[in-house]
């Protein structure tokens, strides 16, 4: 895929993160890089802090598996604890060597780019790694409570990896009742106990799950998974986060936000929305500090957010949420899962969502804003928070899920272009072009990250990879885009053309690789769904002069739930004209619909159609 990319890494790490894979086809177990073994205990006690002791055995089976495990490192908040209790290694035929104390290492963890976390890092490193070695080692760990928490929330989910594990067993306490809910676990045993202060589960048989060459933009999105908790109701969990958030957010406000929604009254409500998000990001740096205290989900007060002109996610948030709401814009604060994919709720606790964004109501439609992206398009949700469960603050402090849809797919490329092909084969080629949403969002950032020049030369490599005299003419852009922005592109075209079997070749290479992608897809047997990001249409109009072609193109059209394509070319005043359009559907196309007949259809149509684009041409001599 090109993922999301310009999203900012959401360190509002302290809401509860773990990473979801990209991944591919089966792998067959004889690859398996290590055997594993594990035994873990955990405790939840009474403050929602928790202990565990975990021992793991691997036993090396491959080369990969001795450099996956010859330094392991554990990272944990400053608050909590870990001790290595117990690490061996034994070879082949051996005895158990215990590890010296000079291969274990404790040291602060570095801060990520945009924040200050609070982190210690403990690293093992086994000597004398070599096919065949069994390590072990046992941990004992603490996770402290954070503020305000009173239920626990435990998720364990299992993603592809490289690990055959043999045997698994994990046992649960608590001082009260567990609740548990759990997706795709049917290799797993659970035993609860008969007041279910204690849950065992275990592993049934031996089992490997790992897949090889998927594609980029590939993701798994049934994991199989587990959530423990204290309760079952969303209220429990979040109750006291959210009046917390509600006293920050209706608090009076600092002198600056005071100021800034001053100077917007009196303007639409997409004009005021507009304005405090461009106020927030002219005056706001993304940056997470926990250096003081682990937060957790408790933002910092406004007068604090203003005082250092910094926040994470829920800062920015609930700074948001106060100015809209004094603007006189219906806001609420709202928790997410951010990112490509999102897992569905097991149990509404604590450790689901990562990342604070903010509901707005504007002029009777539903806007959901995220202050923590670098570029903003009004009403459009960005796609890594699209088509997910959202929990939604209300201003007396009951929490209540909300569902942001999918965005319904709109044109954001609009290409007018012209090539006029002279004698010696090279072409002058002019276009216009009308940006919008993603499209011109991508634009914007890399304008401010790579320089209005270097952006230029993109776009310039975009119309032909051998070019020369290229020009650019477009306005400048901004944080704020608008719904239709236009780039006007002049060029030489040096290599317009193929030649086959002695024959000039003219194609233009509209989504080829897209359908070439998903046969290969099905003819692999690949596993995994794909990622499409925004769903959007592309439309373009190409005139040739300066040759003559062979035959006219076949009109074509495709229809289907994932994409729509109309494809048409005709002879106009000496020149000829294609016009071509691409609407894509969904954000996701699933294994089973690209598997399924229908998708075979579409697909044999939608190639069977950018095919008739290839066109066998003739330069026209000069006069």
């Amino acid at each position: 895929m090109h993922r999301f990319s310009f999203s900012k890494s959401l360190i509002c790490a302290t809401l509860g993160i773990f990473t979801l894979p990209a991944l591919a086809a089966f792998q067959p177990v004889s690859e398996a890089a290590l055997a594993g073994e594990s035994d873990r205990s955990c405790h939840f006690n009474a403050d929602t802090s928790y202990d565990c002791t975990s021992t793991y055995r691997y036993t090396i089976l491959t080369n990969n598996g001795r450099e996956m495990i010859s330094r392991i490192d554990f990272s944990f908040p400053e608050s909590d604890r870990l001790e290595v209790i117990k690490a061996e290694s034994t070879q082949p035929g051996a005895k158990p060597v215990p590890l010296a104390d000079t291969q274990i290492d404790t040291r602060m963890a570095p801060n990520p780019d945009q924040g200050f976390l609070r982190l210690k890092q403990t690293s093992i490193a086994f000597p004398n790694l070599r096919i065949g070695t069994m390590v072990s080692y046992t941990l004992r760990e603490h996770t402290a409570a954070k503020p305000l928490n009173h239920e626990f929330h435990y998720v364990w989910v299992l993603p592809p990896n490289a690990v055959r594990m043999d045997r698994s067993k994990s046992s649960f306490s608590a001082e009260k009742p567990i609740v548990w809910r759990s997706d795709l676990m049917d290799d797993f045993t659970f035993t609860p106990s008969t007041d279910n202060k204690s849950l065992v589960i275990e592993q049934k048989a031996p089992r490997f799950v790992n897949y090889v060459n998927e594609a980029g933009n590939a993701y798994s999105r049934n994991l199989p998974r587990v959530e423990l908790g204290s309760s079952t109701r969303l209220q429990d969990y979040f109750g006291d986060f959210a009046r917390r958030y509600t006293e920050i957010t209706g608090a009076r406000l600092p002198a600056i936000s005071a100021r800034a929604v001053a100077g917007l009254k009196g303007l639409p409500p997409e004009q005021r929305v507009s304005g405090l998000m461009q106020h927030i990001h002219d005056n706001y740096r993304y940056l997470g500090d926990w250096r003081a205290s682990d937060r957790g989900y408790v933002p910092f007060t406004l007068a604090e957010i203003e005082d250092r002109g910094y926040g994470d996610c829920k800062d920015l948030a609930v700074l948001l949420t106060a100015m809209l709401n004094a603007s006189g814009i219906d806001a609420q604060t709202t928790w997410v899962s951010r990112g490509n994919m999102s897992l569905g709720l097991l149990l509404p606790g604590t450790s689901s969502p990562n990342h604070a964004i903010v509901r707005a109501r504007v002029n009777g439609k539903v806007w959901w804003l995220d202050p923590t992206n670098p570029v903003f398009s009004p009403g459009r949700s960005m796609p890594d928070i699209q088509d997910r469960w959202a929990l939604v603050i209300d201003p007396q402090g009951t929490v209540r899920q909300e569902h942001i849809p999918q965005e319904q797919p709109v044109v954001s490329t609009l290409v007018r272009k012209q090539e006029h092909f002279n004698p010696d084969g090279t072409a002058r080629t002019s276009a216009d072009i009308e940006m919008s949403q993603m499209r011109l969002m991508r634009l914007s950032v890399a304008d401010t990250q790579s320089g209005v020049s270097g952006t230029d030369q993109d776009l310039c490599d975009g119309f032909s990879k051998e070019q020369t005299d290229c020009t650019i003419t477009r306005p400048a852009t901004g944080f704020v885009v608008p719904h239709k922005y236009q780039v006007k592109a002049e060029l030489t075209d040096l290599r317009p053309l193929k030649t086959l079997s002695g024959q000039s070749v003219y194609q233009p290479a509209f989504m080829t690789e897209r359908w070439d992608d998903l046969a290969n897809y099905r003819r692999t047997g690949q596993k995994a769904d794909l990622y499409l990001e925004d769903p959007e249409t592309m439309d373009y109009e190409i005139t040739l002069s300066g040759l003559k072609v062979a035959q006219n193109i076949k009109s074509c059209t495709v229809r289907s739930p994932w994409f729509d394509m109309d494809l048409n070319g005709k002879q106009v005043e000496g020149q000829y004209r294609y016009q071509y359009r691409l609407t894509q559907k969904q954000r996701w196309l699933s294994h089973d619909d690209i598997m399924s007949g229908p998708f075979d259809a579409m697909l044999k149509a939608a190639r069977n159609c950018n095919d008739q684009m290839q066109q066998v041409v003739k330069l026209q001599t000069a006069a």
